[in-house]
């Protein structure tokens, strides 16, 4: 019998692992251990293991856990080793039972043996007592007194480490001990004794800077954390280095290592975990594995068949390979060999792991050759002609497995790890994602029972999908369930929604997804830590490499080495590439939410000037690629000035192409600038980004974040009492929701804007407030007030040369003009707006003020100049880019063919407009191309189809509130129906409310006439 409590507590008897049930009886084993041959009281138990805060049936829990000790020692061999003595228990162990005491001794014995300088001989005994550590002490128990103990013993470990260095060092061994020193002054960079140690090494290997460097850098640690400087021994020995007097030991003839006597015995290993019961999903990758390892005769195979199964942390690597070795057994009969390669605090190294292989396989500790080189020849001998499955666990890189290989074609070797391990040569890689939803449903009802998922499903959803997939934290939440089964699962589905608490509530026992995100969290240096917690905190949909960049002040290409080391270490995901040809980048929700905890460390000056920066690079391309674009929407655009120097590549990616930069960037920019804001960092750049954004969102009616983006700066504004900000703002969201056709919202924006305009004297945006409110009311209809609104937008604008905000108001009046059948009047502003677009260079204004031109042209009857000044706009609306304008610019051409009659081709041309009105969600859009689209049929002859499509046209303007485009749209209507004589009185009087031009045109007509009048069918 032995216990291991120098990493996960076990229990064990030969090569088998005793289970002794969960936490609370390893947590009772451990107490007991930490004084052994010690009565411990039955209340003192009980306050070691629950912390103080017991349950009431405590004393009857702790005699639970005693039987379930003593049937696992009765199961061992060795019952009598867990005594009965009052007032309690006494664990009767000697060093031979147990590790830790073994580990102690060792010590003992190797700091005696260095006292007397015999230093190989204690480097011997240092090297017994640290292969006996297989991962943190008391794994596995999560209690106060374990976390103490565990805290001195890894304090003795690291002593150890250090003294197994030191003796290595006085034996001339220098070399040998630099790579263990390394890690462990990057994992304790306050150990002063370590980084001397560590220095020393350096030295004596001829490297002089290096080892002068670890002392600066130990110097910046103990500054910059403690306030100190360093020891006196570790100047002096910094002293000598920079002298050059440091004394180097002489290399110490080692002695001849006897070879091992040979085992005839074949020990068959059966070294694998217990399978899992409900093991779930990757069916596929499961047939990849075990065809591969039957797939070509063993016969005839030179190499070592060897699978590497590659992914997140957490996403079932370990479960994947322990279920196909156990189904490989019949195939593999001479025994499987499992280890676990990683430690939450060391690697395990190939000597440690080919003393365990070759224990495994019947090599006597005695006869275990001493050099690595010699293990690997004997472990080869050894499984040569043999049929094993090895499994090695979470190996962190190639280094760790290539002397592990058998290089046997008999054997097969499966190889889990979060690395690709690309340098592996003739591997077969197999790379797990995330669960789907139905695989990950599945796992939680295979663990939790069926009968609870199909009682509410929605809630089972909701938890996997807060799991993001991951098998690991599926497994957690799972595990929580099975302790709580009076819970249902919508209780948990709560708790998880709450990120503050989602990855503590996926922490059951040692499932835990944060500790699984640790191991590949402590690879990082303090850079990419860095850039690993900003990322995180920006909480972006997804971004482009470039960004590390201004977030870390580096060059892009240090920034892309950044990025893909955080995916290499599977803290981020590749979404995809880009229009432009660049990756995209993008955090699981669980990685996300752990990446943002850890950022609480970094100061927050710090990350507010890491994200201004980023934010001022966001600001500088937007302005380059919005430049470039059509303006759509009124305002100032404003003045960047920014002591942040953009990288002139990235400016030419947003100018060359700023349409599809800005489709790629616009999700990540939004919530960047919201982040911005919910952090309280530069508010005045969030701002101005949002005034650059106005423009190219409104070109693409993309409403959510022009929306979102507003909203934050109107917020901004409003927290620094800011009113002339505010009303800028309001003037955009005023803009924002008439293109939403949300015309009494965006009326009521627009008029608050013009009072705090005012108020502040801001002539600028008082102008275009009065151009908004105008517009507005002309839609509704409420032409005597639009008039005078933009009247005073267009003196205004006059007199500040704001020749935008004049053509605009200028073309409001003309539209105004047309609608009361003043068709000259209309027609001269409009050749106005058209000279005023051309010399501010709006080519997109010019083809609107050319389409507005060209429905005074049909009214006046001249169809052919409508065709031509339709068909012009299109061509530069198109040209342009803008795909709505140009749908605007096809209907008024697919209008004038109909009064042309002239309707070949014009249904088609009115789908393509409808669809692409649909597309942008622009509802006016919608209901005038279906209007269009009535009066082609009501023209071909189709009653039934004009009444039907004039029918649902009318509903979208009466939902609109659009009186005269209803009366409009009536008027058609009762000439489709066969009595319309209601219908038709109506659109008479909305006519004659509005004044519209129309009321004179029907004068003389009935609905029969208005039909016959445009209709074509009897030509």
């Amino acid at each position: 019998m032995r216990i291991q409590a120098l990493g996960p507590i076990e229990l064990r008897a030969g090569e088998r692992t005793i289970p002794l049930g969960g936490p609370k009886p390893k947590a009772l084993l451990a107490a007991l251990l930490l004084q052994p041959r010690q009565v411990v009281s039955v209340e003192r138990l009980i306050a070691l293991i629950w912390d103080d805060a017991p349950p009431r049936s405590a004393t009857a829990l702790v005699h639970t856990y005693i039987s379930q000790l003593r049937r696992a020692f009765g199961e061992a061999g060795t019952a009598e080793a867990l005594v009965t003595r009052p007032p309690g228990y006494l664990l009767d162990v000697t060093a031979d039972d147990c590790d830790l005491e073994a580990f102690e001794q060792l010590i003992d014995k190797a700091r005696q043996a260095e006292r007397r300088e015999n230093h190989a001989e204690a480097h011997e005994r240092y090297e017994q007592a640290l292969r006996l550590w297989r991962g943190p002490a008391f794994g596995g128990v999560d209690t106060a007194f374990a976390r103490a103990g565990a805290d001195a013993l890894e304090e003795d470990r690291l002593g150890a480490t250090e003294g197994r260095a030191r003796c290595l060092l006085e034996l001339g061994r220098g070399a040998e001990v630099t790579a263990s020193l390394t890690q462990l002054v990057a994992a304790n960079p306050l150990r002063e004794e370590a980084r001397g140690l560590l220095m020393r090494a350096l030295y004596e290997s001829g490297r002089h800077a290096d080892a002068l460097a670890v002392y600066r850098d130990g110097r910046r640690h103990l500054q910059d954390e403690l306030g100190m400087e360093p020891g006196e021994k570790l100047r002096t020995l910094h002293t000598e280095i920079l002298n050059g007097t440091l004394a180097v030991k002489k290399p110490v003839a080692r002695p001849d290592v006897p070879a091992p006597r040979q085992q005839d015995e074949y020990v068959v290993p059966r070294h694998l975990p217990p399978d899992i019961g409900d093991f779930t999903g990757r069916a596929e990758h499961l047939g990849d594995v075990l065809r591969l390892a039957g797939q070509s005769s063993m016969d005839t195979r030179t190499a070592t068949p060897t699978v590497v199964i590659s992914g997140f942390g957490g996403a079932g690597k370990s479960a994947l390979a322990v279920h196909a070795a156990h189904l490989l057994r019949g195939d593999y009969p001479d025994g499987q060999l499992f280890a676990d390669l990683r430690g939450s605090e060391r690697d395990l190294e190939a000597q440690e792991v080919l003393g365990r292989f070759l224990g495994a396989l019947g090599i006597s500790g005695s006869d275990l050759p001493d050099t690595l080189d010699d293990r690997v020849d004997l472990y080869r001998r050894k499984v040569a002609g043999r049929r094993l499955v090895i499994v090695l666990d979470n190996a962190r890189g190639e280094h760790q497995v290539r002397r592990l290989l058998p290089g046997d074609p008999h054997c097969l070797v499966i190889i889990t790890s979060r690395s690709r391990l690309t340098g592996l040569e003739g591997i077969a890689p197999i790379e797990l994602d995330f669960f789907s939803t139905e695989a990950a449903v599945d796992m939680l009802r295979k663990i939790i029972g069926p009968a609870r998922v199909a009682a509410e499903p929605e809630a089972a959803h909701t938890i996997v999908s807060l799991c993001g997939g991951v098998p690991l934290a599926i497994r957690a939440a799972a595990a929580k369930l099975l302790a709580r089964p009076h819970w249902p699962l919508r209780a948990l589905a709560s708790r998880l929604s709450d990120e503050r608490r989602r990855l503590d509530e996926l922490a059951v026992g040692d499932l835990a997804i944060r500790s699984s995100l640790r191991l590949n969290y402590a690879e990082l240096d303090e850079r990419h830590r860095r850039a690993f917690h900003l990322l995180a905190l920006l909480d972006l949909p997804d971004f482009g490499l470039w960004l590390a960049a201004p977030l870390l002040e580096v060059s892009l290409e240090d920034a892309e080495d950044i990025v893909e080391r955080l995916v290499d270490l599977r803290l981020l995901d590749v979404v995809g590439i880009d229009p432009l040809g660049r990756v995209r980048y993008r955090f699981h929700d669980l990685v996300q939410l752990f990446g943002a905890e850890q950022a609480e460390t970094e100061p927050p000056e710090l990350v507010a000037a890491a994200l201004s920066r980023a934010l001022a690079t966001w600001m500088a391309l937007v302005e380059a690629g919005a430049k470039r674009l059509p303006r759509v929407t009124l305002g100032l655009r404003p003045k960047i000035e920014t002591a942040v120097v953009t990288d002139p590549r990235l400016i030419e990616e947003a100018e060359q192409n700023p349409t599809e930069w800005l489709k790629s960037e616009t999700a990540a920019v939004v919530r960047a600038v919201e982040r911005a804001h919910e952090l309280g960092i530069d508010e005045v750049t969030t701002t101005l980004i949002t005034a650059l954004l106005s423009s190219p969102f409104a070109a693409r009616n993309e409403f959510d974040g022009w929306q979102r983006t507003h909203e934050v700066a109107l917020a901004a504004a409003r927290k620094s009492g800011d009113l002339r900000s505010e009303a800028a703002v309001l003037a955009g969201l005023g803009q924002l929701f008439y293109e939403k056709d949300d015309f009494a919202t965006a009326l009521e924006h627009f008029q608050l804007a013009k009072r705090h305009a005012v108020t502040v004297g801001d002539d600028a945006t008082l102008a275009v407030a009065l151009v908004g409110i105008g517009t507005v009311r002309r839609d509704l209809a409420q032409f005597g007030q639009a008039l005078e609104d933009l009247g005073e937008a267009a003196g205004l604008a006059e007199r500040i040369g704001d020749d935008t905000v004049l053509a605009a108001a200028r073309y409001g009046a003309g539209a105004i003009s047309r609608d009361h059948g003043e068709l000259a009047a209309a027609a001269g502003s409009f050749e106005v707006c058209v000279a005023l677009y051309r010399e501010l260079g709006d080519r997109r204004g010019e083809a609107l003020a050319l389409r507005a031109l060209s429905l005074c042209h049909r009214a006046n009857g001249k169809l052919g100049e409508a065709v031509d000044l339709s068909r012009e706009a299109e061509i530069i609306l198109r040209d342009v880019g803008d795909a709505l304008g140009a749908a605007y610019a096809r209907q008024s051409l697919a209008k004038a063919r109909i009064r042309q009659r002239e309707v070949d081709g014009v249904a088609e041309l009115l789908d393509s407009c409808l669809e692409v009105c649909a597309q942008h969600r622009d509802r006016f859009g919608v209901a005038l191309m279906t209007r269009t689209a009535g009066e082609l049929a009501l023209a071909r002859g189709e009653l039934d189809r004009a009444s039907e499509l004039l029918t649902v046209a009318l509903g979208q303007w009466t939902e609109l509130d659009l009186p005269l485009w209803r009366a409009r749209t009536l008027r058609d209507l009762a000439a489709a129906v066969e009595d319309g004589r209601t219908l038709w009185q109506e659109a008479l009087e909305l006519f004659a409310a509005t004044g519209g031009r129309e009321l004179a045109e029907l004068a003389a007509h009935t609905p029969l006439t208005w039909r016959n009048s445009v209709s074509i069918a009897n030509l």
